[in-house]
């Protein structure tokens, strides 16, 4: 009796811990610093070239990577990238990268929560890490080693790393006069189901290479692109001024030889135009039923998620294209409200490289609220933050550069920029979750498919010990003890679904909601670019960003979420990083208890 009781219980354990579902959050965020395009982060004209290099594939740490320059070369400007895979969005840990020997310091990496200005987060935990090394690279062999908390205590952070790059732009005597252009960021693309509780889609990514160039003075055009988390077999496309290249698979890890990363160069000369565009298809809609998914018959038609990072062309000249530099303002203000504001000044050389200073101001109404020069480098962009103490009503904000014509450009009509704007009151965002609705397919998720082939598991492995031990009862207790020891390890290695936070009860049913979240910008300003998230049970569950609200309108955002049966505690927060000036922030969160 004692055994049949024993080996009852034994069944009933394994049976339970690997139908668990454990229910958690969903993260959805599209890209960083943008999800629909890369970032430029250096351009200019110079004599010599552009060395992007190298990859291998997803490894452990410590990874070690060289890259060897050209002899005799003067680096100008240089980035170094490391991509780290996170295993999730909630799991946080470090990652600590040295160049050359020299300690670029160990940065912490927060998934959901991350604000680092040189770390990219996006999607599931993928990082796009980058540090600027232009006084650490070296003519000839160079070395990258990162390290990551990868198997540290308490750290869950997968923390392999996809790979390390160097983008470098140098001088050469030798060098042929040459144009550059090196855009970066981690938008992700993806299909729908893989964007976790708020369902989007994001299907391109685009890259425009600002300024003009002559298309009768090239002589050569080369463009490098870097993808993280391709897959080969899986449809993916690259579009250079409307020209395809590289084939219906571009990112296949290298024809599967660099898993995880793709680093690929193509000649465009033929394709390169005046002015020149990219861009990065996920897939195509071969069938035209709307989507990019499966063709008639059942062909893939794009990836079901990749993440283009790097993106830089290359333009060799015949002749001297860009004698002089050539300076431009742009003013970004975003919500302007009453009272204290940041302006933000770009400043941009789209001629030939330029090392010095260079004068900028900022005018409001004609009187003068910023002066001060900007030192230009290869990079050929400068940003600064301008403090701004507005009042009510309307008025002129002007930026120039070089107004006093100090330096002689390619084109001195270029060099201011106006805008009129008006100061009304400011946003004022209030949250109100509404009822709750069960969702008609109950809680048939993904987390259920996995659940059921735990299930399923489970089954087959009691049915191998019963056979294996069935004369054996004492052997049939260690081996029911050992699969009820690995059923504990499969759910909280994340092979099952994490959706609300792990709170679900033995036993407990597993529903499948949708909560409808009540947006109200009750001031007379928009409010643009801010956070929703979702909390059960004080467990961040879902994230999305709002890109604009009009005053005295009102938008409702409804999250998918998976909880067990019972009463749990919903809490939504808007701008939780607190980047709007409201008039006021107290009603920026609500909170209610539900029984579901």
């Amino acid at each position: 009796m004692e055994d049949k009781t024993a080996i009852l219980i034994g069944m009933i354990v394994v049976s339970i811990v690997l139908l668990v579902q454990v229910a958690g959050a969903i993260y959805s965020f599209d890209g960083v610093p943008y999800p629909d395009k890369l970032d430029e982060v250096a351009h200019g004209t110079l004599k010599g070239g552009v060395y992007v290099g190298e990859s291998r594939g997803l490894g452990f740490t410590p990874y070690e990577q060289t890259f060897e320059l050209p002899d005799g070369v003067t680096v100008k400007w240089a980035r170094l990238y490391v991509g780290v895979w996170g295993g999730t969005e909630r799991y946080e840990g470090w990652v600590q990268t040295t160049f050359n020997g020299d300690d670029l310091g160990k940065t912490f990496l927060k998934g959901i929560n991350d604000d680092n200005s040189h770390v990219y987060c996006s999607s599931h935990g993928g990082y796009w890490v980058y540090y600027d090394v232009t006084d650490k690279v070296i003519p000839g062999l160079n070395t990258g080693i990162a390290e990551t908390s990868r198997g540290e205590k308490g750290s869950k952070l997968d923390g392999r790393v996809y790979g390390i790059i160097l983008a470098a732009v140098y001088e050469a005597d030798n060098g042929l006069e040459t144009s550059y252009w090196v855009c970066d960021g981690n938008p992700s693309l993806h299909g729908m189901g893989w964007a976790g509780t708020t369902p989007s889609i994001n299907d391109l990514v685009s890259v425009d290479f600002r300024s003009e160039i002559d298309p009768a003075n090239i002589n050569a055009a080369h463009l490098t692109v870097t993808y993280l988390a391709g897959n080969i077999k899986e449809p993916d496309y690259l579009e250079f001024n409307g020209h395809e290249i590289g084939g219906n698979d571009v990112a296949n890890n290298e024809d599967d030889e660099t898993y995880g990363i793709d680093l690929k160069s193509f000649d465009v000369t033929q394709y390169t135009q005046a002015e020149n565009r990219l861009r990065f298809l996920r897939g195509k809609d071969v069938n035209g039923d709307g989507i990019i998914d499966a063709d008639d018959e059942g062909n893939l038609e794009g990836e079901y998620y990749l993440h283009p990072v790097l993106a830089v062309l290359a333009v060799e000249h015949k002749t001297p294209e860009k004698t002089a530099p050539d300076f431009t303002v742009q003013l970004d203000f975003g919500n302007l409200t009453e009272g204290a504001n940041t302006l933000r000044a770009v400043v941009s050389n789209d001629g030939r490289l330029y090392e010095d200073d260079v004068r900028l101001s900022v005018f409001v109404d004609d009187s003068e609220i910023y002066a001060d020069a900007v030192r230009m480098d290869a990079s050929g962009i400068k940003k600064t933050t301008i403090p701004w103490n507005a009042l009510y009503g309307s008025h002129t904000i002007r930026a120039e550069v070089d107004a006093e014509n100090a330096v002689q450009e390619l084109n001195e009509n270029n060099n201011i920029f106006s805008s009129d704007v008006h100061i009304g009151g400011s946003p004022d965002v209030s949250v109100r979750i509404l009822t709750p609705v069960r969702e008609q397919n109950g809680a048939t998720t993904a987390s259920g498919i996995v659940t059921a082939c735990s299930g399923l598991i489970g089954v087959l492995l009691l049915l191998f010990a019963l056979l294996y031990c069935r004369r054996d009862t004492r052997r049939l207790h260690e081996v029911l003890v050992i699969l009820a020891v690995l059923s504990v390890a499969l759910v909280t290695c994340g092979c099952v679904d994490e959706q609300s936070g792990g709170k679900n009860p033995i036993g407990g049913s597993m529903l499948k909601y949708s909560v409808p979240v009540e947006l109200t910008n009750e001031g007379e300003l928009p409010a643009a670019d801010f956070e929703l998230a979702l909390y059960i049970d004080d467990e961040k569950s879902a994230l999305t960003t709002i890109e604009r609200l009009e005053g005295g309108t009102s938008f409702t955002a409804d999250f998918s979420i998976v909880v067990t049966e019972g009463t749990h505690t919903l809490k939504a927060v808007a701008d939780e990083r607190n980047g709007l000036q409201e008039t006021r922030r107290g009603n920026n969160v609500d909170e209610i208890t539900f029984d579901f």
